[in-house]
């Protein structure tokens, strides 16, 4: 497994100087720069003397944004003549001294012999409206910038960072990305948790804790939501913020999904026979509810796992983020799961997309009101005013509501007069084991 402070690969072994005597080879034949293999070839060359000369070489990977939607409305005459435009852009921007190439399409990429303090303007050069004969081209580019020996001690390496810390700008909505130090460690850890979520996709280093969900008005436990937790081996306890996206990217979320219902279905069958029977939430990903994952679907391991060990079905429930409300294939997924007699709660509901117009069609039984409108109820009355809003409108279509994230008393009196009907958060209690369960005060 792949350790946090793992963060360079040894150099790549290159082949015989023969097979890049053919020019073809070296070079990109639409621009006449180096293409991706003479770029590396001949940079790995120039490298070690930069370096030996005392400066601080440097690999810029360009990428022109919507490439697709630019040669979409040119003709070839005209792409190839953008590309032209690029390639003397590049030579005017750095100079004739600076070696150039391009990759493929719309990716440049070139190394300059010491660090480069102003790659904005370099890009403002780059970006000049051009006139073709479709008419006035707006160009956006956005960049990588990765140095020698920080970011990598080859070639091979520091384009590779250069690609990343370009990617790292556009997913941060930059222009110039830098591969430093942070973003290097960053990316192991990211790496760490990825291959570790591999490993323990039958369950192994997971964990459930369960938080309570109590009727506000009657004062007692009316359910537990599951909620995962990992240990990871070298980086210990992970947040599931941190790790669920990672899953998600990933596909280890249908496995890892799998094995949550099982095992949290087996602890609602050891809370029943121990005479606590209370309702059960699940969280599961929409991944999880997508056809042909290769693996039993949620409906099939609910149903198998009811009838093996003899729970209600009316007694659990699966949480859904709002998003899902826009996606007719996960909705019909839904319905089928309601239909087998199982409850859905909209998860987090107003936190990022609230589709009020969808919430007409959508058979869910519990809508769940985000934290964020919890925090400051007592302080702001129209967080309060959105709150009651959200209650009457669940009424009306015949929900429940739980809010989430009650804190201090303050709040959970404004929520109840709202009318909200169960909550769960740290003023009632934290994350629990299964075992502590047993023993809340909240007893039914």
């Amino acid at each position: 497994m792949l350790s946090i402070d793992d963060i360079r690969l040894a150099p790549p072994s290159y082949p015989p100087d023969n097979l890049y005597n053919n020019v073809e080879l070296l070079h990109d034949p639409l621009t006449g720069l180096y293409n991706k293999h003479g770029f590396i070839a001949l940079g790995s060359r120039r490298l070690p003397l930069m370096a030996a000369g005392g400066l601080h070489p440097t690999v810029i990977y360009i990428e022109l944004n919507d490439y697709e939607g630019l040669i979409s409305r040119l003709g070839f005459e005209e792409s190839i003549d953008l590309l032209q435009v690029v390639r003397r852009r590049l030579e005017m921007a750095f100079g004739s001294d600076v070696l150039l190439a391009r990759f493929d399409s719309e990716r440049f990429a070139a190394l300059l012999p010491d660090a480069c303090k102003d790659v904005e303007a370099l890009l403002h050069v780059l970006e000049v409206p051009l006139n073709l004969h479709a008419g006035t081209v707006h160009l956006s580019l956005t960049c990588g910038v990765a140095s020698y020996p920080e970011a990598a001690d080859n070639m091979d390496m520091l384009v590779m960072a250069a690609r990343t810390a370009r990617r790292e700008a556009l997913r941060a909505g930059q222009r110039v990305g830098h591969f430093a130090q942070a973003l290097r460690q960053r990316l192991a850890r990211q790496r760490a948790i990825e291959d570790g979520l591999w490993f323990c996709r039958g369950g192994s280093g997971m964990s459930l804790l369960y938080q309570p969900k109590i009727d506000i008005r009657a004062g007692r436990v009316f359910g537990v939501e599951a909620l995962l937790r990992w240990q990871h081996p070298e980086l210990g306890a992970l947040s599931p913020a941190e790790f669920i996206p990672l899953a998600e990217s990933t596909r280890t979320i249908v496995p890892i999904g799998e094995w949550t219902l099982r095992e949290a279905l087996r602890q609602k069958c050891a809370w029943r026979q121990a005479g606590q029977d209370i309702c059960l939430s699940l969280n599961v990903s929409p991944l999880q509810l997508q056809p042909n994952n290769c693996a039993p679907s949620v409906l099939e391991v609910l149903i198998e796992e009811c009838d093996r060990l003899g729970l209600e079905r009316g007694k659990i429930e699966l949480e859904l983020t709002e998003g899902v409300l826009t996606d007719p294939v996960i909705m019909q997924e839904m319905l089928r799961i309601i239909r087998a007699g199982f409850r859905v709660a909209i998860d987090d509901f107003g936190r990022e997309h609230s589709t009020l117009s969808l919430l007409a069609d959508c058979p869910a039984h519990t809508l769940k009101i985000d934290k964020s409108f919890v925090d400051n109820v007592v302080e702001n009355e129209r967080q309060l005013a959105i709150v009651q809003f959200i209650v009457a409108l669940a009424r009306r279509l015949g929900m429940q509501t739980v809010v989430e994230g009650i804190e201090h008393l303050q709040q959970l009196v404004m929520l109840a007069d709202a009318g909200c009907d169960y909550g769960q958060g740290y003023f009632y209690y934290r994350p629990l084991s299964g075992a502590q369960i047993l023993d809340l005060r909240h007893q039914n």
